[in-house]
């Protein structure tokens, strides 16, 4: 890590994944099968803001919600997660595929609505402008 690191969360349904983030503004995602010394994450991504909140999705497992403070709140993707048969050597890839940036400050909370009906949103909310949003993430 190139800075503090201020977030971690492991995946709700694949017991051996964790993703961390970073005030160097990257989210890693890491196998905890595959963790020690010069051992490297599977993937990471910059996420354009030091990392405050990860919040994995409830229902769609390659899915995260990153509340990234002055870069605003991303959706980020993870596809091949499904590492069962992991031989070791594996890697994963990793990309932004939303960003949320009506924040007039730094975003600090985010978390996934989702409900019936499919809805698919999130709500994001941060400290010095006093304001929460509720936006889409498809």
């Amino acid at each position: 890590f190139e800075a503090g690191v201020t977030a971690v969360a492991y995946h709700p349904s694949l017991e051996h994944i964790f993703a961390v983030g970073s005030y160097d503004e990257k989210i890693r995602i890491w196998d905890m099968r595959r963790v020690g010394p010069g051992v490297e994450p599977l993937a990471e991504v910059n996420v354009g803001g030091g990392v405050w909140r990860i919040k994995w999705h409830p229902t769609i497992k390659e899915r995260i919600l990153v509340g990234a403070m002055h870069g605003g709140c991303r959706v980020v993707m993870v596809p091949g997660l499904n590492l069962e048969e992991d031989d070791g050597t594996q890697s994963i890839s990793i990309e932004i595929t939303k960003d949320f940036t009506g924040h007039k400050s730094m975003a600090y909370g985010a978390d996934w609505l989702h409900g019936h009906n499919h809805i698919e949103a999130a709500a994001s909310c941060s400290f010095y402008d006093r304001q929460a949003f509720i936006w889409d993430t498809t």
